[in-house]
């Protein structure tokens, strides 16, 4: 075989070859990924974890993403830490910036087709405005019938709350409000100890979760049907989307659609699952009756979109009209 030899001697062979082992196939990366909660609560394994494995799958195991719960930082103080690229990744709920943006927190008050929120624009105006605070939008999980109270006794004559105290966020208040009971606001760690002592009568919470924070032994009731959707996030860090080649960022972003078809699906049966334990466990449906049962998701939306506007004013007015006019609003 001849041999061309190059101006510094090697052959051209060798020179090939050195080429390859220099470059070698593309180098693997490791997301860090920020959560809003721990492993034990249902969105983490059912979404989070889902989503890293789609990832690791789709990239023959070349993309991979790792995860780290609020023990190193709070829910509530998650996003500048993302923005600013300790991490690359945040796993959070909208309702836990709403004071930097409350884009994100008015998507619980938006029908979870995951289809319509993305044909309609309206999942690119959420987009836009978190690539303004130096983020990009990649998922909007979403749980169906994200909402429910949980209560001492049963909805009684009144057909409403009328004169009871109800733990909830700022997110519920306009409806605890229509419904006559008085909001109470209580972290999540005292709840239990608020409803065994009557300090409160009920509490607002999701529909996944109660079940963990033993509520059964305190609560007898909950309150259906269930209003609302729990919409979470995944979002990126924008410097550190903007480095990746549009492979990778195809790759994240189409897992990202994967995502969000199957988790409303998926949460929705976890859902039915933990209602059925609490039934098990000695817990029973309570309805809202006479003419307040017909408007309680319309009166939940509205107090949403009501405290988003305040906060977000034009922007998230604007998300609403777009909400509206696909068809999208409760």
């Amino acid at each position: 075989m001849v041999r061309v030899a190059n101006k510094s001697g090697l052959s051209a062979l060798a020179v090939v070859l050195t080429a390859g082992l220099l470059t070698g196939p593309a180098a693997a990366t490791d997301f860090r990924m920020l959560a809003s909660w721990n492993g034990t609560y249902p969105v983490v394994p059912n979404v989070a974890e889902v989503y890293m494995e789609m990832v690791k799958e789709a990239s023959d195991e070349q993309t991979t993403i790792s995860m780290t719960g609020p023990e190193a930082v709070p829910p509530f103080e998650q996003l500048q830490p993302v923005a600013s690229g300790v991490f690359d990744l945040l796993f959070t709920s909208g309702a836990y910036h709403s004071n930097e943006t409350s884009m994100g927190l008015v998507m619980d008050a938006v029908q979870g087709d995951p289809d319509g929120r993305r044909s309609s624009g309206v999942w690119d105006k959420v987009d836009a405005a978190y690539q303004e605070l130096g983020l990009k939008l990649i998922a909007l999980p979403t749980l169906p019938e994200g909402y429910n109270l949980l209560l001492r006794e049963p909805i009684g004559e009144s057909c409403d709350l009328a004169g009871l105290k109800i733990r909830g966020t700022a997110t519920y208040t306009s409806l605890i409000q229509s419904l006559g009971a008085q909001p109470v606001v209580l972290p999540p760690a005292e709840i239990y100890s608020a409803l065994e002592k009557g300090v409160v009568d009920g509490a607002a919470w999701p529909v996944i979760g109660a079940l963990d924070y033993g509520w059964f032994e305190v609560a007898d009731y909950f309150l259906r049907p269930a209003f609302g959707t729990g919409t979470y996030m995944i979002l990126m860090n924008l410097e550190k989307w903007d480095s990746l080649d549009e492979a990778e960022q195809t790759l994240l972003l189409d897992q990202g659609v994967a995502l969000e078809k199957q988790a409303i699906v998926k949460l929705a049966e976890v859902a039915n699952k933990e209602e059925a334990a609490l039934k098990e466990r000695g817990m029973q449906a309570t309805s809202i009756c006479g003419d307040k049962a017909q408007t309680v998701e319309h009166d939940w939306a509205e107090g949403v979109w009501a405290l988003g506007i305040e906060r977000g004013g034009e922007r998230v007015k604007a998300l609403k009209e777009a909400v509206t006019e696909a068809g999208l609003a409760f």
